[in-house]
């Protein structure tokens, strides 16, 4: 199977998904969530995002999530999104 490259929401570019984060909606007990998936295991849409803390600002800002997941986004996936590109060095 390719792997084909996925698309940031907030800045519209193609990169390789090692390159950056999921955040899923996660269908379950009549209720829809969105959750950061850093392990990229989680079944269920999935939107991506770069893994730079402008691209993550940007989407908090433009609702990018929800647009894209069509479910609103809590204020913790931003954070968990936040806090995980500023634990490791990405070069690109």
């Amino acid at each position: 199977m390719k792997n084909r490259p996925r698309t940031c929401v907030a800045c519209r570019g193609k990169f390789d998904k090692n390159l950056l984060f999921k955040v899923v909606r996660i269908c379950g007990e009549g209720a829809k969530t969105l959750r950061f998936d850093p392990a990229v295991k989680l079944q269920g849409r999935g939107a991506w995002v770069c893994k730079k803390k402008e691209c993550i600002e940007k989407a908090r800002k433009n609702r990018a999530f929800e647009r894209a997941l069509k479910e609103r986004a809590l204020e913790n996936v931003y954070e968990e999104l936040l806090c995980a590109a500023q634990k490791k060095f990405f070069p690109f």
